[in-house]
């Protein structure tokens, strides 16, 4: 096989299972899954050249029917276009968006959208993606890495499965529901991902390994707690909230504790800092200084993790998972995101999950000279100096779960 590219598909889907034609690697869903009739979905299709050579495409969309032998045939679902062509660089990702609505003939039911493609490649070729991959990333702490920037260095758990056709799903269920007007249904191809890319990838992988010792000894506890302090009470002051002391501790804590969870092994150590140097490279910025690229550039993937991470310990102290995996992911970006650019953000989403998970790892990552208890006990007192705070009835739960980590982590 020629050099290797990441696998990009696993950072937009999670599945298992790669459907292949030709050398072309696609996964793709509806979303919404479920429509009522006369509303619009889409069909969104990751597809991956897997080639070194570019490949050309030839999709042909057929929606289900009504019908059997002897009865006339109509369509359930309606789409803009049944032939649907474009090429492929070599390792390119593009996505293809297809908006899907019903027909008049559609009932309420499950039904399958079938796509055949046609690949051709444009000279003699070797693969650059191989048929499976493993993940060096464990699933006891964050289920799945979509949306988390890991794929490229962990890299993700799938095989590949040679298909000639493949078949979407989507459930039709409710009352009609009438139109305003004619949907849009044209198709839009975008591009995810180019070979150009991997030079960033490449880089940073290559200068963290040969910088492993110096980095070891940067990165320490200490120094990454005392950088991390800093930089949380600033950038939660730019969303309009200034944290306690408590807050501050427990804070920095949760995020030193992920620093120290992906640096402990080789391999999630590569998920924690390949991402931060190579948008430093992207960006042109100097690494020279690990623990500014850290607090600086390198800080919305830090939070990013340490909410996956977080809401995995919620769900080891509480025995379970307290909201859905897509509502999680949801939030990791929506937080991260405000973050990072100072945008407001409810003092919720400072406790759900990071404090949460800060107060359960607090005896976890201790300070020199510092009495946990103490600490716990001015978080406490933060938390009941912010009226308002889990006060709506979505957040019960929330609360429930912050006052079970809080007895048991000071017991």
């Amino acid at each position: 096989m020629a050099v290797s590219y990441p696998d990009v598909i696993g950072e937009y889907i999670d599945t298992p299972e790669r459907l292949e034609t030709g050398g072309l690697q696609y996964a793709g869903y509806f979303d919404p899954a479920t429509i009522a009739p006369g509303q619009v979905t889409h069909l969104y299709v990751f597809l991956q050249n897997t080639l070194n050579v570019p490949i050309d495409i030839n999709f042909k969309v057929t929606p289900p029917q009504t019908g059997g032998f002897l009865k006339s045939k109509n369509p359930i679902l309606e789409i803009g276009t049944e032939e649907i062509s474009l090429t492929l660089a070599d390792a390119e990702v593009d996505l293809l968006t297809l908006p899907v609505t019903t027909t008049e003939y559609a009932e309420n039911g499950e039904h399958s959208l079938t796509i055949e493609a046609k690949v051709s490649a444009q000279g003699k070729s070797e693969r650059v993606r191989p048929a499976k991959s493993q993940s060096f990333l464990d699933n006891s702490l964050i289920d799945s890495v979509v949306g988390l920037n890991l794929v490229g260095s962990v890299g993700a758990n799938y095989i590949e499965k040679s298909i000639k056709k493949a078949q979407f799903d989507l459930k039709v269920a409710g009352k009609p529901v009438s139109a305003e007007e004619t949907p849009n249904l044209a198709h839009s191809v975008d591009s995810v991902w180019k070979k150009k890319q991997a030079q960033f990838l490449n880089k940073a992988v290559h200068e963290i390994n040969s910088r492993e010792v110096k980095l070891k000894n940067e990165l320490t506890t200490e120094a990454i707690y005392a950088n991390l302090y800093a930089e949380s009470t600033r950038r939660f002051a730019d969303v309009g909230i200034p944290l306690r002391i408590g807050e501050a501790i427990v804070m920095a804590k949760i995020l030193t504790y992920t620093c120290q969870y992906f640096l402990s092994e080789v391999h999630r150590r590569n998920g924690l800092l390949v991402p931060m140097w190579e948008h430093a490279f992207e960006a042109e910025i100097d690494t020279t200084d690990s623990l500014d690229i850290m607090r600086s550039i390198g800080y919305h993937h830090l939070m990013r993790l340490s909410i996956a991470v977080g809401f995995g310990l919620i769900a080891k102290a509480v025995g379970r998972h307290l909201w859905p995996q897509q509502e999680r992911q949801a939030l990791a970006t929506y937080i991260a995101d405000n973050v990072d650019i100072g945008q407001a953000l409810d003092q919720d989403f400072l406790y759900l999950p990071l404090l949460l998970a800060g107060t359960q790892i607090s005896s976890k990552i201790k300070l020199e000279g510092e009495n946990t208890s103490h600490t716990l006990a001015l978080l406490n007192k933060a938390r009941e100096a912010r009226s308002g705070l889990f006060s709506d009835q979505d957040m019960a739960q929330a609360d429930k779960a912050f006052m079970h980590i809080l007895k048991k982590a000071t017991q």
